[in-house]
């Protein structure tokens, strides 16, 4: 039995750090053209938030290839193989896109969000965003190692991040002092609903998966059963949905402090999830 890594904790924190800042872009997308001056404020911060989130994702991701003076060899040393290539050169991508919407933003003069270039600019980071998305996904199913090989895992990535993602910009909304917006309640139903569904199944898709697979949810569930439940599953998926079915039935209670809470669940929940999937996958059957 091996238990040797096969990555260490920067790919985890470039799958984490960049998972939510794609997921604050995504939401914000859909606010780019508010003329409300707090929900401009909500955008720049969103912007610079995703920017921020993504990159240092992106650099733990080249400083693990690398390992980590190989940086400028792995940058420059493009594999068309390789899921983590590709991967790095979405992130570089979608992060030009951001910066040019960051300046947008900031320099922003008459009609600038009417505009035919910020339209395009921003279809552009949403395409992007979409594709590093499904990247976090990939990236480890592609290694088909343990847990890894369980197909499953690409979609729980994926709405993991667009729940973290979208509370914690939805949260910034609220600490910019936008307005509250019933979309949102819906949005982390929707999202929170998800992840929880996704993680009920999970257990049920790793035996077709294979026998390493099948021993790796198993030892998951021993070192780990409480946390992948209590926080990942309680705290990360059903604490939003419970409190965003509150806002919905109370708009009052649409307030800083429910969102506030949404996403450190959300946040948590994510960690949790993507930590343990992350860390016991690298036990292989030998």
């Amino acid at each position: 039995m091996d238990y040797s890594s096969l990555w260490d904790v920067r790919i985890f924190l470039d799958l984490f750090l960049g998972g939510i800042g794609v997921g604050i872009f995504l939401f914000m997308a859909f606010g780019y053209g508010e003329r409300d001056a707090n929900r401009l404020t909500t955008l720049r911060i969103g912007a610079i938030a995703s920017l921020a989130l993504v990159g240092a994702g992106a650099l733990c991701l080249v400083s693990e290839l690398g390992r980590p003076f190989g940086i400028l060899s792995t940058v420059t040393g493009f594999n068309a193989t390789s899921v983590t290539s590709w991967g790095g050169v979405l992130q570089v991508a979608f992060l030009l896109v951001d910066a040019a919407l960051c300046a947008m933003l900031f320099v922003r003069k008459g009609a600038l969000l009417d505009g035919v270039a910020f339209k395009v600019v921003g279809a552009a980071g949403v395409g992007l965003a979409a594709l590093v998305l499904a990247y976090h996904g990939l990236v480890l199913n592609s290694a088909g190692r343990g847990l890894w090989a369980d197909a499953l895992i690409i979609p729980l990535f994926m709405t993991s991040s667009v729940l973290a993602g979208g509370t914690a910009a939805a949260a910034i909304g609220r600490l910019a002092g936008a307005d509250a917006s019933a979309g949102e309640a819906k949005f982390v139903a929707a999202a929170s609903l998800a992840v929880a569904a996704l993680m009920l199944v999970f257990g049920f898709t790793v035996a077709p998966a294979g026998a390493d697979a099948a021993f790796c949810y198993d030892v998951m569930m021993a070192q780990s059963g409480m946390v992948w439940w209590l926080v990942a599953f309680g705290v990360g998926a059903v604490v939003p949905l419970v409190l965003s079915v509150v806002a919905l039935a109370k708009p009052r209670a649409q307030g800083t402090a429910l969102f506030l809470a949404i996403a450190v669940c959300a946040l948590a929940g994510s960690f949790a999830c993507k930590f343990l999937l992350a860390s016991t996958a690298q036990i292989l059957i030998g």
